[in-house]
């Protein structure tokens, strides 16, 4: 029953989305924001690039807010639109510093649908999983693992001794995984089931 009101709850969001509520607006950033700006990272590695990007990507689907008739609809146009954006920007970035070629993101140019429809999951589950996290944990989580810095900087930052760092990245990926492992079982029993639905 729970689930079907969060089902009802989304799509009624998603109705009022389309309509120009600016109340439905708000809920979809707070749904979104946090999850496309780590997909962003994924590309462009800056913290707050990626966040500016998320941003921009949910104004750009404000703007197209009427075609956009559905939940899903609202969820992979935000996905399109940031994976554009990155890339773009990339593109813009290596031209401007006549830096080396890069070919991550032209490979991703190709995903199919159910890439980005994975992918959104993954991400999903990861963002629900970082919020479980006791604050200190999350944070020294997300500067190592998605800003790439090491533990002399984390403890620089935070005014930590770099063994309490350790320990707090420790308490964190051991959190990690036991909420992760139940949605990301879930997530691959249906794959498996979508493209093996005889094993």
């Amino acid at each position: 029953m729970e689930a079907a009101n969060h089902s009802t709850t989304r799509d009624e969001y998603a109705h009022a989305f389309q309509q120009g509520d600016e109340q439905a607006l708000a809920y979809f950033y707070h749904e979104f924001h946090p999850v496309l700006s780590l997909y962003a990272h994924r590309w462009v590695e800056d913290r707050f690039t990626a966040e500016e990007i998320a941003s921009e990507a949910l104004v750009k689907t404000w703007k197209m807010h009427w075609k956009l008739d559905s939940y899903g609809a609202i969820r992979a146009y935000l996905y399109k639109v940031v994976q554009r954006d990155s890339i773009a920007y990339i593109r813009k970035e290596k031209k401007r510093t006549a830096m080396h070629q890069q070919s991550q993101p032209s490979q991703s140019i190709s995903d199919t649908p159910f890439d980005h429809v994975v992918r959104s999951e993954v991400y999903r589950i990861i963002h629900t999983a970082l919020k479980d996290l006791s604050p200190a944990n999350r944070k020294v989580i997300v500067m190592h693992y998605l800003e790439g810095k090491t533990t002399g900087q984390i403890a620089r930052e935070l005014k930590l001794h770099r063994s309490t760092v350790n320990t707090q990245k420790t308490k964190g990926l051991a959190a990690l995984r036991k909420s992760l492992l139940r949605p990301m079982l879930i997530l691959f029993y249906l794959i498996v089931k979508i493209f093996f639905p005889f094993s």
